[in-house]
């Protein structure tokens, strides 16, 4: 279970854990806080069928609702990763640090008890990019897995049969500053990368074109040209090419040294 904060990030962050999930015959579910950014105009009445005001250039907001796109872009990536589920939970993206933390909380516990994941994805502390949502869903998702697991938790609010459910590890994507150092000129936001260290480091392979192809679907982020139009292939395969994972918590008897795969010590 990948557990992201907007349409987009299971691509970017997290596209090559997914890829190389599902082709091993996992099944992997995507769980997205947001369907992307709310747009007060987007409350505006549509048009009259046939009237007068159905200018695509002076109303252009009432032919395109922003938050359909990006899931639907979500959508189509996961499709091409090999997700089996997806789960919207339909908060307003930038507004995670203002909703009720432990609903929110809750929220996530009910599709780890239906999914029951052996291993759950999400962002670490610093978010990665700093994004607020980021932070605060790695917040709600480190105090998912461990609730998750309390038979009482939640007893009032989810349905009878999501019994306790506790999730074998719990990773937090990792951008090593050696990657952001890496990147230059093109560093994608001040403050982009991690300050703590992996514990796992997935080569895809040729799994990083899959990779590429899912980033590719969300058009309305990224432009019909793409964010790599402009890097060269060699540099861009390089820089899709490896992800990176600390082990936040794990329920295994004994630790798994030298990890290899996000899977081991997984029978």
């Amino acid at each position: 279970m990948v557990v992201v904060a907007h349409p987009g990030d299971e691509a970017f962050g997290f596209g090559g854990a997914i890829a190389s999930a599902a082709a091993s015959g996992a099944y992997v579910v995507v769980v997205c806080a947001t369907r992307g950014w709310f747009d007060a105009r987007l409350t505006d009445s549509s048009p009259a069928p046939g009237g007068k005001n159905r200018d695509v250039k002076l109303g252009a907001v009432t032919w395109r609702n922003l938050d359909t796109v990006r899931e639907d872009e979500l959508r189509r990536s996961v499709a091409l990763l090999g997700v089996r589920v997806v789960r919207m939970l339909d908060y307003a993206e930038g507004d995670l640090d203002r909703q009720d933390f432990d609903q929110l909380v809750g929220r996530i516990v009910e599709p780890i008890r239906m999914h029951r994941p052996e291993v759950i994805l999400s962002f670490g502390p610093d978010g990665v990019t700093g994004d607020t949502d980021h932070v605060v869903l790695s917040r709600a998702v480190r105090a998912a897995y461990d609730r998750a697991a309390e038979p009482l938790a939640y007893e009032d609010d989810l349905e009878e049969d999501q019994v306790a459910w506790r999730a074998a590890k719990l990773y937090e994507l990792v951008v090593p500053r050696s990657a952001v150092t890496e990147l230059g000129d093109r560093v994608p936001d001040e403050g982009y990368g991690s300050t703590a260290e992996p514990t796992v480091a997935l080569e895809l392979g040729d799994l990083a074109q899959l990779k590429l192809a899912a980033i590719s679907r969300h058009v309305s982020q990224t432009g019909s040209a793409g964010p790599f139009h402009d890097w060269g292939s060699e540099r861009r395969d390089a820089w899709l090419g490896t992800e990176h994972y600390r082990l936040a918590a794990s329920a295994l008897p004994t630790p798994v040294d030298g990890e290899r795969s996000l899977f081991d010590g997984l029978t």
